[in-house]
């Protein structure tokens, strides 16, 4: 009985193992979601396109292993072929590959987090999946039925895009308030020439909607003032706000510096009251400091008390005095 035992475990996890190489290693997505069936071994070197990339990009990137660790932060060195696929899908591929190239990113990585395997079990995911139930005897179809049917699923439609939208709306909120910068950022109102709206979304930030403040570029080429979006992957996770991109902290750039060139060419208007003045952004700081240090220069000249009148301007009385 116990070699029986033994013979069915092995079985089992034999036909666990054949299953798990249907699946992605990375984001758990079976391969069969790709018309191509395109597939790409975990452990081995990378392929010709994307070590020709490496070469113009001059990365000393060569094997599979360093470059998932380095991008979806999995370490799949010590997988075990009994738990772990040994392959992954086009999709995780092309993050990759995108994230290394100056092409702009349209591939939406399906999961928040990473994908966690576990040994065969008795109630195992991958060997027992839910679609495997029994079939029932279809029935003749009642029209009204249907209709009614329909304009129910219609309506849970309606409502689930409602949902969707009102989620989307509810974390921007979120977001704004944890940067909470509209005291140090300057807001799109300020500018003094008016701009068309996709020029003024292109220099705004796509948390806090000012302009731009030490700006940074992220992989998925989305531009974000550097302390908001610090703070928004600190709270929120480590994709980017925008499309969902993985997106980390030291994956964060410059932008290129003609864009920075038309941000601080841009006129601003000054927010003093007695100023009416426009500079560019690049001084707007150096300017508003000025005011600043007027006030401060006849604070320091008027030390209170009356002030001093010429001897000629006082009667005789107050001469003598």
């Amino acid at each position: 009985s116990k070699k029986y035992h033994a013979d069915g475990k092995s079985r089992d996890t034999s036909i666990h193992q054949a299953r798990l190489r249907h699946f992605c290693r990375i984001c758990g997505n079976p391969f069969k979601g790709d018309g191509h069936n395109r597939r790409y071994p975990v452990h081995g070197p990378v392929d010709a396109k994307t070590q020709s990339l490496f070469r113009k990009k001059e990365k000393r990137v060569t094997s599979w292993p360093v470059l998932i660790a380095r991008v979806f932060r999995i370490d799949v060195k010590a997988d075990v072929d009994s738990i772990h696929p040994t392959e992954f899908c086009h999709n995780c591929w092309a993050i990759m590959y995108r994230k290394f190239s100056s092409a702009p990113c349209e591939v939406y990585f399906p999961r928040n987090a990473t994908m966690e395997w576990h040994p065969h079990t008795a109630s195992c995911d991958i060997c027992l999946p839910n679609h495997q139930a029994l079939k029932r005897k279809r029935h003749q179809t009642n029209v009204q039925l249907s209709k009614k049917l329909k304009t129910v699923l219609n309506q849970a439609r309606r409502d689930r895009q409602r949902k969707r939208v009102q989620a989307r709306v509810s974390s921007k909120e979120v977001m704004k308030k944890l940067s909470n910068c509209s005291k140090i950022h300057l807001s799109t109102k300020l500018l003094a020439v008016d701009f068309p709206a996709p020029f003024v979304k292109a220099i705004s930030c796509q948390i806090c909607e000012h302009i731009l403040a030490d700006p940074v570029e992220t992989t998925c080429k989305h531009v974000f003032c550097r302390i908001c979006i610090l703070r928004c992957l600190k709270v929120m996770g480590s994709y980017c706000p925008s499309c969902r991109y993985p997106c980390f902290p030291t994956d964060l750039e410059s932008p290129v510096k003609s864009f920075l060139n038309v941000l601080n060419s841009l006129m601003v208007k000054c927010p003093a009251q007695e100023c009416d003045e426009e500079v560019s952004l690049e001084k707007y700081n150096h300017h508003v400091s000025s005011h600043k240090e007027s006030k401060e220069t006849l604070v320091h000249i008027n030390k209170g008390g009356r002030p001093r009148q010429h001897l000629l301007s006082l009667t005789r009385r107050a001469q003598k005095h």
